[in-house]
């Protein structure tokens, strides 16, 4: 098959931002009938509040990264060229290029990995501007 072919039977989309109908990507997020089940029984609540607290453990802002690491803004920015105000500016942006987030991140001393989940395979590691490594032979 050649590659003129493959591109060909690729799906594109064609709609434009002005087809999609207002309201179409909200999405009702609340727990509704099954919040109060789970809130009716303390077993089924403590269990709730439990796996909750675990997974608010495992997030954090820039900021909440910087302070766990004991470093200060001017730190950070001595390590990324920039003022420290732009740093104040970065730890409270919701929207930021991943090779600034990768930045910011090894300013703190650690390195960025995506991972991609799915419902119906494995997890994904993406590797964003950066070839995949070579497959080494076996000793």
């Amino acid at each position: 098959m050649h590659d003129s072919e493959r591109l060909e039977q690729v799906p594109v989309d064609t709609a434009d931002v002005d087809d999609v109908p207002p309201g179409a990507w909200e999405r009702d997020l609340s727990m509704g009938p099954v919040h109060e089940r789970i809130q009716s029984h303390p077993e089924a609540r403590a269990r709730y509040e439990a796996v909750r607290a675990e997974i608010e453990r495992h997030q954090a802002t820039l900021a909440q990264v910087r302070k766990a690491r004991t470093l200060t803004q001017q730190h950070i920015a001595e390590h990324l060229r920039m003022d420290q105000s732009e740093v104040s500016r970065l730890e409270n942006r919701s929207n930021m290029l991943l090779s600034t987030l990768r930045s910011f991140v090894r300013a703190t001393g650690g390195d960025l990995h995506l991972i991609a989940t799915y419902p119906d395979a494995e997890p994904v590691h993406l590797l964003v501007g950066t070839e995949p490594a070579e497959p080494t032979a076996p000793d």
